[in-house]
């Protein structure tokens, strides 16, 4: 199969992520089987979200707290989407009995190819929002690279937006046209990357950076080893089927990124991770910066 015919099959899903969803005061009981009102103990820093319908516990914050509604955020992204592209397949999955939701959007017709010229990367926007505390409301535009299932991560400040949990859902929707353009550019960064060799020196300095910890283990070193182990594994992985080259190093990283394994939260993984990749990026000292495209927006 190839792979614009593996992008035809990318399958719809949706999940029930418009509930809605309530604040309620928190308290606590002494006896737990044998209690009245007078035995509860009120909790005032604290309140409590719940689905409407049934009083699902949801997550608990300050009172200061007030959380964006999935549907929110999901109807004006996805009608925002349907004015770039006419072929979305919408993926939106509700996590945790509801307290996560992860909602992709992949465009069939908006797709570059990759720099060995046999695989496709197609524009996509994922949407991250939760109500447990573990996610703000966070919007990323990237590429999803169809034949490994690899993200495509992006410095550009506007393709990585992120929002506290305010009550309100705030985002330039004129955004989405410059984040397509981007994406279209990469093309070609794409193949400069896979023109460009790297050394084991480079590696090391990367994966080091990635890989930091803020306090020494054992032996000295400011790393956790075994994250450092396994990116050394993706990029002898990657480096033996690319190339030694920058675009094999990205693949290398963007793997580790995507595919987190033996982890307590692999979603808020993920997007930790993700974070790491983009303040590296982000360095004018990076052999992955751009001037005046990322970061620089």
């Amino acid at each position: 199969m190839n792979h614009i015919q593996t992008i035809n099959q990318l399958k719809e899903r949706i999940d029930d992520y418009d509930f809605d969803i309530k604040t309620l005061p928190m308290c606590g009981y002494q006896d737990r089987m044998n209690y009245t009102y007078d035995d509860m103990i009120e909790c005032n820093d604290r309140v409590m979200i719940v689905k409407s319908e049934d009083n699902q516990y949801l997550g608990n914050h300050s009172p200061a707290y007030r959380p964006v509604k999935n549907k929110d955020i999901i109807q004006p992204i996805w009608d925002m989407m349907k004015r770039q592209s006419n072929d979305i397949v919408p993926n939106i999955q509700v996590l945790q009995s509801g307290q996560m939701m992860l909602a992709t959007f992949t465009c069939r017709d908006i797709t570059i190819q990759d720099p060995q010229l046999n695989s496709y990367i197609a524009f996509r926007v994922t949407v991250r929002n939760s109500y447990n505390g573990v996610w703000s409301v966070m919007i990323t535009a990237d590429g999803f690279r169809v034949w490994c299932n690899n993200g495509c991560t992006t410095a550009d400040k506007i393709a990585n937006y992120t929002q506290k949990h305010n009550g309100k859902f705030y985002y330039n929707f004129d955004h989405i046209e410059h984040l397509v353009q981007e994406f279209k550019g990469n093309e070609q960064r794409y193949r400069a990357w896979y023109s460009t060799p790297v050394s084991s020196d480079e590696v090391e300095s990367m994966f080091n950076k990635l890989a930091y910890t803020p306090r020494p283990t054992v032996d000295g070193k400011y790393r956790n080893e075994t994250q450092y182990q396994k990116l050394m594994q993706h990029w002898g992985d990657y480096q033996h089927n690319i190339g030694n080259n920058k675009w094999a190093l990205y693949n290398a990283v963007t793997h580790w990124i995507s595919h987190p394994v033996d982890v307590k939260n692999k979603y808020k993984t993920t997007v930790e991770r993700n974070s790491k990749l983009l303040s590296y990026m982000n360095r004018p000292n990076s052999m992955f910066y751009t001037r005046g495209s990322y970061g620089t927006i």
